[in-house]
């Protein structure tokens, strides 16, 4: 059966998540979530496992990361990750930079409201990608190319027949997975 597989979406918008599940059993296919609610804590690990891929912070509004904290976390992440660096200073670095990220973006965050999901991209065909986007934004996280970031500041109408009349449009159009993705709407977080 079609549907929504991967991580828990306990704490995710049930608008959201019906409209994935809508999407997903329409085209016949599962939508992996890779991550769904994040609480501040779990956010923080989360930049700090994806720094680099998230270009070391630059892909946050600086409203949400000040230029300043994002260059101060930056230098956290890099002794950190340092093999130059004793244990002590890496375990130091780690934890300043997770309690710089938890007060900065952690309840900032999107997935800490309830309000995004990140998808697989497997599965994920141009069809699909323009039917998921008619409702919710993706947001590009930097040089990530495995998930899409999708998420929705406003509730997600439920799926009608005029909606699926539109996806059956789609289902003329190209069937390529791994297509590349329509332009992203706006900056992460």
């Amino acid at each position: 059966m079609s549907g929504l597989t991967g991580v828990s979406t306990r704490g995710v918008g049930a608008d959201i998540v019906n409209y994935l599940t809508e999407v997903a059993q329409f085209f016949g296919i599962d939508i992996r979530v890779t991550s769904g609610f994040r609480d501040a804590d779990a956010q923080a690990k989360a930049m700090f496992q994806n720094w680099a891929r998230m270009k070391h912070g630059a892909i946050y509004k600086k409203s949400t990361l000040p230029e300043a904290d994002r260059l101060t976390l930056n230098g956290y992440w890099k002794i950190s990750q340092n093999s130059k660096s004793s244990e002590e200073d890496k375990a130091n670095a780690e934890a300043n930079f997770l309690e710089l990220a938890k007060a900065r973006v952690g309840t900032k965050s999107m997935h800490s409201r309830g309000r995004a999901v990140d998808v697989a991209r497997l599965q994920i065909d141009q069809r699909v990608y323009r039917a998921i986007t008619m409702q919710l934004r993706e947001v590009k996280e930097g040089t990530r190319h495995d998930i899409y970031h999708f998420e929705s500041l406003t509730i997600v109408p439920t799926v009608d027949e005029a909606m699926k009349a539109s996806w059956r449009n789609l289902e003329n159009g190209p069937h390529h997975p791994h297509q590349a993705p329509l332009p992203a709407q706006g900056v992460w977080c």
